[in-house]
């Protein structure tokens, strides 16, 4: 049994069921049975049976992991969907000219099946039954296509109807539809009256109108309040054909050309000739009464109507017979006229009749060729019945005794008519019939596209009221989904995006509620909303533009002062343009845009097709629509520019990179039932809560290389994420010390005046300002702090704000005391500015550098951070003065170190193992024994081979390795995989051993996401 769309993703997958409990099936229970790409046959279900579904999550752990399932997309998906809409466009195309005239139909439609027959082919093996449309490759619709006039025919006619008013009262039924004033004649209609209100208006003629005439109803007694507006389009388009009268009795077509003119194809045909090819007509005389009046057939005999031979093919459309209450079978026999009178046969065959008196059986398609007639033989099943006396309108019969053979003499008698009518149609208009049924059919496997709202949408115009709400007229014809909503505005703002019922009133009931996110411009938000066939879409919400009393197009809508809520009464309107566009579809085109879009069943994928990867439009607006389409949105490959994660980020999952205000947001690689930000300070919580420092101890790669900023290291990017909405905090900074490669000014910090280096420090190493020298840096920073050697001939520090006196001194004369906190020294500043630290009256020594954020009001509280990290540092060079250096400076705001271990690259160049071991454990002691609530340590990564011949021995990476993971293991540290991950070739060094941006991006997703989810 398969099991999908769980609300626990986690219990998604495939089980064994017996009568007890269900349990996972034995090649489905494992990360390597579960990983992604498999697929699942489904045989048997009342929705899904035969459908194919693939698990979407890279092998998930059973139990832990969600297991994504989705249905199976081939990988030349967009191929496919591309083919697919090909095909609904021929279909469309074929449909259209099964609509139009004959000659329309005898010049495009055989194009049209081939090429949506080699479409569907090359598709799916659902539409096999195109074979059929072959028959249309000259055929055209019945009824339509012939015009009094060229002018007429390429001027407007009366095609359908605006919104429709009910009204009340009126007599149930179908009535001839009449027509007043306008400018024109000739239009013809129906409508349905049900309930005792107008439901329905039917247009079987165009006319020719100028200016569009008025519906009357006047037909149903008591209707009152009923209407709807007459719609003119152009009665035949350019491209399209018709027929209208040339001369006396001869018919010519025309095609219609830009302008639009008629042209004169040249084809001539008499009128009675093209009526024959298109038209209808019925044979048979006698009136059908059955029993009544009727005496049973009892011979075998096979009576013709000799009215029913013609001099062009027909097709026997319909039978009309007095039979007995007793449903039966007939035979039909068609002969072909001898030119000597006798009758030779052409076929033969048995069908079966309803029950009568008079038996109407429809639906049939039965050739007869030109120069034959049709004969009736009882089988003696059922009861067929004659008229005695003279056959009406001194018409005759014709029988044979038997079925004819090869010019069997026929018998010719004018009394006792069989009570039989036949329906021809001409070959053409048969043609087109089946050609029609066949086109709806694909339509209908196929699908189709609406859109209801208005055209060339623009983002200008005059906000719409708060939970303004419209709803447009245009009922949904078939089952299908909401794949699109276009909506113009210029700001941010939330929409609700209903589906809803129209009730007499007018009224709605709510059947569904989308929310999705508005943006300025137009923004284009997919969607994979269901609606059923005679809903309508509709729009809530959102500050959407409208144009105020302008309404060129005439759309009407139901607009309604607020939000739509079950038995809502709205109005109808057609006074302003709404910049709103919605996107209807149905049938394969639906399956391919929702699949295309993240939907059907929405996996999802693409829902970011649309925004910007290269991080230059905002994408706020798409994401937060995908966060509304989707549990679990896609982000693709680039960088996409945010003012804010929807959610926190929930369900996001992709190789994409969000950047959210320019700090980068990381999304897990899968899918999670997580989001990072909020799992990774849910695991820092008890830190946070403790004003706990998070500590990097490392060597270079911590440091900064090889990253090509600040920013850009992983541990920045850590720092910055943790801190996203609350405040742009910097780590802590303890190489400040002004020589060798790493200054620091790479995390923005210059000196000035006489500097040199110090000894002490969480590095040995620090910055001693000498008089009157200073640091400096620019950034909006709430709070400055130092730490500092208090000592015996020390001068003061002074901190000051763009050149202002200072707002604080501290002075580090006195008895010696290492690593004093100068703080807390808040700055009193919001904006931006440069902040100097100079020294004065003597040497300041100064071991650590303390930059916090301006926190945002409200925001929760921050995570605090300090680097200690040197280049070419291995586990011996923290030392326990060092360590307790970074021990004390961690504890600035009250709480404890909670370091992060990267360190042993170096230690790999030739320590031994056990020396390594020792080593670590010293580190450890120490950090223990100042009670660090928690310790984690990033593994050293493999180093690319060339870097084996740069030191005496090459490297031993992969014994020390195993003895620092051995001994981490052994004390119970949190240790990060980062050494499972081959940065070698996945281009994640720079010069292979120190990351590059790509690497130090990387690194901080793996130690966010296995922090988040297993710290």
């Amino acid at each position: 049994m398969l099991v999908k769309d769980q609300a626990d993703q986690r219990q998604n997958g495939v089980y064994t069921v017996s009568e007890g409990e269900w349990f996972r099936a034995a090649d489905a229970r494992t990360v390597r049975t579960l990983q992604k790409g498999t697929t699942v046959h489904t045989q048997v279900g009342s929705v899904n049976a035969g459908r194919v579904f693939e698990f979407s999550a890279d092998e998930p752990v059973v139990g832990s992991d969600a297991i994504a399932i989705a249905p199976f997309v081939p990988p030349d998906i967009a191929d496919v969907v591309e083919d697919v809409e090909s095909l609904r466009d021929e279909t469309q195309v074929l449909k259209d000219a099964t609509e139009a005239s004959a000659g329309q139909a005898a010049a495009s439609a055989a194009s049209s099946v081939a090429n949506a027959g080699q479409t569907a082919a090359d598709v799916v093996t659902t539409t096999a039954n195109l074979a059929s449309v072959q028959a249309a490759r000259d055929a055209s619709l019945y009824g339509k296509g012939i015009f009094p006039t060229a002018t007429a025919a390429i001027g407007f006619g009366v095609v359908g109807s605006g919104a429709i008013t009910a009204g009340a009262g009126g007599t149930n039924g179908t009535f001839d539809l009449a027509f007043t004033g306008g400018a024109g004649s000739g239009a013809a209609g129906r409508f349905v009256v049900a309930g005792g209100a107008l439901t329905q208006i039917l247009i079987t003629a165009p006319g020719s109108y100028t200016a569009a005439p008025n519906f009357s109803f006047t037909a149903s007694a008591g209707l009152a309040g009923a209407s709807a507006a007459a719609v003119l389009a152009r009665n035949v388009e350019v491209g399209e054909y018709f027929w209208t009268e040339v001369s006396s009795g001869l018919m010519g077509m025309y095609t219609v050309a830009a302008g639009p003119v008629a042209v004169d194809t040249g084809v001539r045909a008499s009128a009675a000739e093209v009526i024959a090819l298109i038209g209808s007509r019925t044979v048979g005389p006698v009136l059908i009464t059955g029993s009544v009046g009727g005496t049973a057939i009892s011979n075998d005999s096979v009576y013709y109507w000799p009215s029913s031979l013609s001099a062009v093919d027909e097709y026997l459309s319909g039978l009309e017979l007095g039979f007995g209450a007793v449903a039966g079978t007939i035979h039909i026999v068609i002969a072909h006229v001898d030119g000597d009178g006798t009758l030779s046969l052409v076929s033969e065959q048995t069908i079966p009749v309803v029950a009568g008196p008079s038996s109407v059986n429809p639906g049939l398609s039965i050739l007869k060729p030109a120069g034959s007639v049709i004969g009736l033989k009882r089988t003696g099943v059922g009861t067929w019945y004659y008229t005695a006396g003279a056959i009406p309108n001194g018409e005759s019969e014709w029988f044979t005794a038997v079925a004819p053979t090869s010019h069997t003499a026929k018998t010719i008698s004018t009394n006792n008519g069989p009570q039989w009518k036949a329906t021809f149609t001409g070959e053409i208009g048969t043609k087109a019939r089946a050609a029609y049924a066949t086109a709806n059919e694909l339509i209908d496997i196929v699908g189709t596209e609406l859109e209801a709202g208005w055209p060339s949408l623009v983002s200008t115009g005059t906000d719409t009221p708060a939970n303004y709400s419209i709803v447009m007229q245009t009922p949904v014809p078939t089952d299908g989904f909401i794949t699109q909503v276009d909506v113009g505005a210029d700001g941010a703002g939330v929409a609700l995006v209903y589906v809803v019922e129209v009730l007499a009133g007018p009224t709605v009931n709510v059947i569904s509620t989308t929310p999705v996110t508005l943006s300025n411009g137009v923004v284009r938000i997919p969607l994979s909303i269901p609606i059923e066939a005679g809903q309508f879409p509709a729009i809530s919400g959102g500050g959407y533009k409208f144009q105020n009393s302008v309404n060129p197009q005439g759309i009407p809508a139901w607009i309604k002062a607020g939000a739509l809520s079950n038995g809502a009464t709205v109005a109808n309107s057609a006074q302003h343009r709404y910049e709103i566009r919605f996107t209807i579809k149905t049938g394969l085109v639906a399956d391919a845009a929702r699949a295309l879009s993240g939907g059907a069943p929405n996996t999802g994928m693409n829902l970011l097709a649309d925004a910007d990867p290269n991080g230059v439009v905002d994408a706020t607006a798409i994401f937060a629509s995908a966060a509304a389409a989707h549990p679990n949105p896609y982000v693709p490959p680039g960088s996409f520019a945010l003012t804010a994660m929807p959610k926190s980020g929930d369900g996001f999952w992709g190789p994409g990179k969000p950047f959210v205000g320019g700090r980068r947001f990381f999304v897990p690689a899968r899918p999670s039932l997580f989001n990072l930000y909020d799992g990774f300070r849910a695991k820092m919580a008890e830190h946070i809560a403790n004003n706990d420092v998070l500590c990097l101890i490392a060597d270079s790669i911590g440091h900064w290389a090889l990253a090509s900023n600040g920013p850009e290291h992983w541990f920045n990017l850590v720092t910055a994420f943790a801190n996203i909405g609350i405040a742009a905090d910097e780590p802590g900074m303890t190489a400040l010390r002004p020589s060798s490669t790493y200054t620091p000014a790479f995390y923005g910090v210059t000196t000035s005046g006489t500097v040199s280096t110090g000894s002490r420090g969480p590095l040995g190493e620090s910055i001693i300002l000498a008089d009157g020298a200073a640091l400096a840096f620019t950034g909006a920073y709430e709070q400055v702090d130092v730490h500092y050697t208090q000592g015996a001939g020390q001068g003061s520090l002074a901190f000051a704000f763009n050149g202002g006196a200072a707002y604080k001194t501290v002075n580090a004369a006195g008895a010696l005391a290492l690593d004093q906190y100068s703080g807390p020294s808040l700055t009193g500043q919001a904006a931006s500015g440069n902040f100097t630290l100079t020294a004065g009256g003597g040497p300041v020594e100064i071991t650590g550098l303390i930059r916090l954020g301006v926190k945002i009001a409200g925001s929760r509280p921050r995570l605090r951070s300090l680097r200690a990290s040197h280049g070419s540092y291995t586990f011996a060079s923290f030392n326990t003065a060092r360590l307790t250096s970074a021990i004390v400076q961690a504890g600035y705001a009250g709480g404890k170190i909670v370091p992060i271990l990267a360190l042993g690259i170096n230690d790999s160049f030739g320590t031994a193992p056990a020396t390594i071991s020792t080593n670590i454990s010293a580190v450890l002691n120490t950090l223990e024994a100042a009670a660090a609530p928690r310790i984690f340590a990033m593994l050293p990564t493999r180093p690319s081979p060339a870097w084996d011949g740069s030191y005496t021995g090459g490297r031993t990476y992969d014994a020390a390795l195993g003895a620092i993971r051995q001994t981490y293991r052994s004390r119970n540290v949190l240790t990060i995989p980062i050494d499972g991950f081959d940065y070698i070739n996945a281009g994640a060094y720079q010069e292979g051993l120190h990351f590059n941006d790509v690497g130090h991006d990387s690194n901080a997703l793996r130690f966010i996401e296995y922090v988040a989810e297993r710290g």
